[in-house]
């Protein structure tokens, strides 16, 4: 009898030892693999969704790309990647015929190198002291302060760009003579400003121009006006920058 439990309970310690040591050896190393397997699944899948977003939001630019280049397109017209004068020229005269103004006088000096922007940082706001009122101690509502000066210039202020830079972005300076009725001119400098090339009008100066007859009837007479007297046409000198973007490929070059 004896013997008997001692056979049982060594076939019962056999057989624990046995799933231990499965477990231990084989299950176990199987279960850590799984769960590894199953955790890079879910970073995998997460990649994966990323990545569809990203297509999607290429796709949906792609569908759009004859759009961009259209608009490229006209940006390089307005500012391409050299002086281009024959092509101004061009456009000036188109401009010119248009408004019914006769250009005179065209002058183009060298290029300058673009200066970079530099906006200063707007100045901290002076606190104002709560002014001590002993005879109302009631507290008074509390309004919102009008923005500032200095916050109005600093929301104004233009923001440089840091891809354009001294090397890749240069300005022509042009100066322009034109004559026409004063209107006419005026209409001249807005559709300078509104045309294919890209032009920033700088200064300008108008003078009259007096018919011969107009000159001597006024040095006759021996009536002064404050207003002048006769015909409208003027003659006007016009500055002016037009831009150039120039290609980092062939600057390298």
């Amino acid at each position: 009898m004896d013997l008997n439990r001692l056979w049982v309970f060594g076939t019962v310690v056999l057989i624990a030892a046995t799933a231990l040591l499965g477990w231990v050896l084989g299950i176990s190393p199987k279960l850590s693999e799984a769960s590894l397997a199953d955790a890079d699944r879910v970073v995998v899948e997460a990649e994966n969704a990323a990545f569809e977003l990203k297509v999607a939001a290429l796709k949906k630019k792609f569908a759009s790309i004859g759009e961009l280049n259209g608009e490229l397109a006209a940006l390089r017209l307005a500012v391409p990647d050299a002086a281009e004068i024959p092509a101004f020229l061009t456009q000036l005269d188109s401009i010119a015929q248009q408004h019914q103004v006769t250009l005179t006088d065209i002058s183009v000096n060298d290029a300058q190198a673009y200066v970079p922007l530099v906006v200063a940082p707007p100045a901290p706001a002076a606190e104002a002291v709560p002014a001590e009122d002993a005879a109302s101690p009631t507290p008074t509502p509390t309004q919102t302060a009008a923005p500032t000066a200095a916050e109005v210039a600093a929301a104004l202020a233009p923001v440089p760009n840091e891809l354009i830079t001294a090397s890749n972005f240069v300005s022509v300076p042009v100066s322009l003579t034109v004559s026409g009725s004063y209107g006419n001119v005026l209409d001249f400098i807005d559709g300078l400003q509104k045309g294919t090339r890209l032009v920033m009008v700088t200064t300008f100066a108008t003078s009259m121009v007096e018919s011969p007859s107009v000159a001597a009837a006024a040095a006759t007479s021996k009536t002064a006006v404050d207003t002048p007297v006769g015909s409208d046409q003027v003659t006007t000198t016009i500055s002016a920058l037009i831009y150039v973007l120039l290609d980092p490929d062939t600057t390298a070059g």
